[in-house]
């Protein structure tokens, strides 16, 4: 198979497209046709370019976290997928060997690694996982959509509504609109009967939230996003902050927009990840924050459903093929306004 693999760190140059061993599902595996994976600027650029050390990549190395593909060949003791199955890939692998993996419970695994991190992922034309990573799809959406979607929506339901309580009617700010993380959000929570106000740092940014079902839009570089967004709400705070920025200029103002008894909930630290915390403000008004990572099955199937139904949508910015990965990778480390990169194994 072809594959695009790097053997050292360093720029997009590194990586060569080159002719590989096939893999061979063993028991409890499956081997997938990849037919579209995601490029991702933390977990396949940063990781690709050595500045990810402490997630123990070792070289030669497949990025590709979020594969999504045909079930090409299933090893023994696979049931829950067949050969032929349209499928998209969770990224957290188990082992397959320690004792929760052989209760079935693999959830659990003490020694799971992400796909394209901590094992070979999905920038190849086939990929070998565990069958129990595998969600199928419904015929109606396509690969890409499927492997962009899978990527956040999971996260986005789990921050949303088994952290975050979100329920009908309330009101809901997302920062950093734009990206995959915060537009999944939003249209999650506009599918939920929420108010949803995106807040992002360009008036393009912003735009992008909004045309994705926001209802108002906040350009934090522009406004005072506490002003902004209590304006919007009539001199009330809102219920809810679904943060995944984590910056240090933007986090405390975020957190004066919620209400008392108001939450916020993070999943990222990309702009710094280290914050002012106003503890009066905090225990005066009743603030719970919850940082969390993670899905359960329920919202892997509630963002299958609601992709299957049209109701979430993924910005898809480029496809490129796997052969032209340095170029995708140099997209993704460049401006990207939204969206996302995606390499597709199958194309010419």
């Amino acid at each position: 198979m072809k594959a695009a693999i790097y053997r050292e760190f360093g720029s997009p140059d590194v990586l060569g497209y080159e002719d590989i061993d096939d893999p061979i599902a063993g028991p409890g595996e499956i081997v997938v046709e990849v037919h579209a994976v995601t490029v991702n600027r933390v977990l396949d650029c940063a990781v690709r370019a050595g500045e990810q050390t402490q997630r123990g990549v070792v070289l030669p190395h497949i990025g590709g976290v979020d594969p999504a593909g045909i079930v090409r060949d299933v090893g023994i003791g696979v049931s829950n997928v067949s050969a032929g199955d349209r499928v998209a890939l969770l990224s957290r692998a188990p082992c397959l060997d320690c004792e929760h993996c052989a209760a079935g419970d693999f959830k659990k695994c003490s020694k799971s690694t992400m796909l394209g991190v901590g094992r070979w992922g999905g920038a190849a034309e086939l990929v070998k996982v565990p069958a129990s990573v595998a969600v199928k799809l419904p015929g109606n959406l396509e690969f890409a959509e499927a492997a962009a979607v899978l990527r956040h929506g999971p996260m986005a339901h789990h921050l949303l509504f088994d952290t975050g309580n979100l329920q009908p009617g309330q009101t809901v700010l997302v920062m950093g609109a734009a990206g995959g993380l915060g537009l999944t959000g939003i249209q999650i929570a506009k599918a939920a009967g929420a108010t949803v106000i995106a807040a992002a740092g360009s008036d393009e940014r912003v735009a992008v939230g909004c045309e994705y079902g926001a209802d108002f839009g906040v350009n934090y570089a522009k406004q005072d996003l506490t002003e902004a967004v209590r304006g919007y709400m009539g001199g009330e705070g809102i219920d809810l902050v679904f943060e995944n920025i984590s910056n240090p200029k933007t986090w405390p103002k975020a957190l004066k927009c919620l209400r008392k008894l108001g939450t916020l909930v993070t999943a990222g630290a990309h702009g710094g990840g280290k914050v002012e915390l106003d503890c009066a403000f905090l225990y005066h008004q009743n603030i719970r924050i919850f940082g969390s990572t993670g899905n359960t099955d329920k919202n892997v199937s509630d963002t299958v459903s609601l992709a299957g139904e049209g109701k979430l949508k993924a910005k898809i910015e480029k496809v490129f093929p796997l052969s032209e990965a340095p170029a995708a990778h140099r997209m993704m480390e460049g401006d990207v306004l939204a969206g996302k990169i995606i390499l597709d194994p199958t194309a010419g």
